[in-house]
């Protein structure tokens, strides 16, 4: 068992016997009596740190992916030899591919011709220095621990839930046919012409937005840091762009930019007034069946955290909770029998807002021209002694079958 994998396991072991212990316990007294002010707060205080044990999990997951997607990924590659000469070493390569993947390692030294030293020099120049506490300067100490602490990052819920993503060579306009209805047979008399209704067919066509970042460094921070500030800003750059591509796949126009699904799907159920747009249990079941059922074997759930927290806290007529949290080894928590995942840019509970959404996300499709690059250079900023660091990916977003996602709508007032 890999380290990650152990770590998972602990992780979700710690999750469920913080329940058992503590978590359930309360869910009894609720069930026999209203929680005093003490219990509830408790009780809120373990709900919180119950989501962050999903959110710690899921992250994981995603790193044991990549390291799987690495190794995988170097064998293929170097099984032919004669690509890379005799001395190839898979191990080596997979470790500089792992390396890319994660954030830690540059992925190209590039020397830029002249306009583009000039376009670079006269853009907006954002640079980490160690003279400046917040821009860099807090990691260079002489006795402080090698160690930087970080922040937990949440991440793309749609991506997660099981969005299809395909990669192109070039960042033309991809354009693909989509059936947009079925057509119809028809009932006829005997010796009577048939008639009945044609299919008809549409497309979808897929752009390439830009998302990038450019940050520059000075070179003392990169000499005297105590920690690897290159490869920090390397992983940096890569979570930056990953957020606001996450961004528009929550709530992009489509218009020369993905088109988010908070714009894409139609809506499955709008809920009661006076109630400030929360779903109630009822509201999840006709969610849920809003959906066709072909679409239902695949089907995940997507929300806001605020919507999550607004789940968790429906009751029945005696107090209890309705939804208990699962505690399965390294997977997400399910509501009525599928799996759930948080999105932060979903946006949270209120009037009218789309906070809740249900359906099969393999069918909403992220197309993305390469893969993202990151990239180093020595001499983009060498007027100022800084080490240049730059984050480009291209990308578009698009559902490919209204019928397949759905999406709860809070009620008017």
């Amino acid at each position: 068992m890999t380290a990650i994998q152990e770590r998972i396991k602990s992780l979700a072991a710690e999750q469920k016997r913080a329940w058992e212990t503590e978590g359930k316990p309360l869910a009894d007294v609720a069930a026999e009596r209203a929680l005093t002010a003490d219990e509830r707060t408790k009780f809120e205080a373990l709900e919180r740190a119950y989501n962050d044990f999903d959110d710690r999990i899921t992250l994981l997951v995603q790193q044991r992916t990549i390291e799987e997607r690495a190794a995988d990924f170097a064998g293929n590659l170097l099984g032919n030899r004669s690509t890379f000469g005799s001395a190839a070493d898979v191990a080596q390569f997979a470790n500089e591919i792992r390396g890319v993947l994660n954030g830690d390692t540059k992925f190209l030294d590039y020397i830029p011709d002249a306009n583009e030293v000039r376009a670079i020099m006269h853009a907006e120049a954002r640079a980490l220095s160690v003279g400046t506490a917040l821009a860099g300067g807090n990691t260079v100490g002489q006795t402080y621990l090698a160690q930087l602490i970080q922040p937990l990052r949440q991440f793309s819920g749609i991506f997660a839930a099981g969005a299809y993503v395909f990669v192109t060579e070039k960042g033309d306009t991809v354009t693909l046919p989509r059936l947009t209805s079925f057509g119809a047979a028809v009932a006829v008399p005997e010796a009577t012409q048939i008639g009945g209704t044609d299919p008809t067919f549409g497309q979808i066509s897929f752009g390439a937005k830009k998302f990038g970042e450019f940050v520059g460094i000075s070179t003392e921070l990169v000499q005297d840091s105590l920690i690897d500030i290159e490869g920090l800003t390397n992983k940096l750059i890569g979570e930056n762009v990953s957020v606001l591509l996450g961004q528009d796949l929550a709530t992009g126009s489509g218009t020369g930019a993905p088109q988010g699904i908070a714009n894409a799907t139609t809506v499955g159920v709008t809920g009661a007034t006076g109630v400030g747009g929360a779903p109630s249990w009822d509201n999840l079941i006709d969610l849920q069946e809003s959906v066709l059922a072909p679409y239902q074997a695949n089907a995940a759930w997507v929300a806001s955290n605020s919507a999550v927290a607004s789940v968790r806290k429906q009751k029945d007529a005696s107090g209890r909770y309705l939804w208990e949290p699962n505690a399965l080894s390294g997977a997400p928590s399910t509501l009525l029998g599928a799996p759930l995942f948080r999105d932060p840019f979903i946006a949270g509970v209120g009037t009218g807002a789309k906070s809740l959404f249900y359906g099969d996300f393999s069918r909403y499709w992220v197309r993305t021209v390469g893969n993202l690059r990151i990239e180093r250079s020595d001499h983009a900023l060498f007027g100022t002694d800084q080490v240049a660091f730059r984050g480009v990916l291209r990308a578009d977003g698009r559902l490919m079958d209204a019928s397949a996602i759905k999406h709860f709508a809070g009620g008017a007032s």
